[in-house]
């Protein structure tokens, strides 16, 4: 399915057009002063979210047989180039993370935790590909630590 894109103004000028849009695709709505919005018909995303709920229980099961958690673990970087770069454990790690936190997500249709995890662990293999940026990090530092003021609720 393609995705098209439109400005805010636009899809507010010629609001029938868009919804006609979005019968067929999904619609991106750009705008200056924000994110970005999406349109889409429920039922396609809810397609989605169930799909995904089954890609999510599928690895789950992966992972409970430990040959084949560690088989799976060792395949990640054919679709995910960068878990090269992590040690074999915390690749695992990543595996067990990701496949747990997947099942918990479609549970509470809330993918935020699952994008957080996957950030957070790119991170890591980013300090493990680069020494310099790991040595760094594992720097002790020594003085006064300097104090940062709490920012102001806006």
């Amino acid at each position: 399915m393609t995705l098209t894109e439109h400005t805010f103004t636009h899809m507010l000028r010629n609001s029938g057009e868009i919804l006609a849009e979005v019968e067929h695709r999904d619609v991106v709505l750009r705008r200056r002063d924000g994110e970005d919005l999406f349109l889409g018909l429920r039922s396609r995303e809810a397609s989605m979210r169930d799909a995904l709920g089954v890609l999510a229980r599928l690895l789950l099961a992966a992972s409970v047989d430990t040959n084949t958690r560690r088989t799976v673990a060792a395949a990640l970087a054919a679709s995910l180039p960068w878990t090269t770069f992590l040690p074999d454990d915390e690749r695992e790690e990543f595996f067990d993370a990701l496949t747990s936190t997947a099942a918990a997500c479609v549970d509470v249709d809330s993918f935020d935790p699952l994008a957080h995890l996957i950030e957070g662990w790119r991170a890591t293999a980013e300090i493990h590909a680069n020494p310099e940026l790991a040595e760094l990090l594992g720097a002790v530092h020594s003085g006064p630590a300097v104090k940062v003021k709490r920012p102001k609720a806006s």
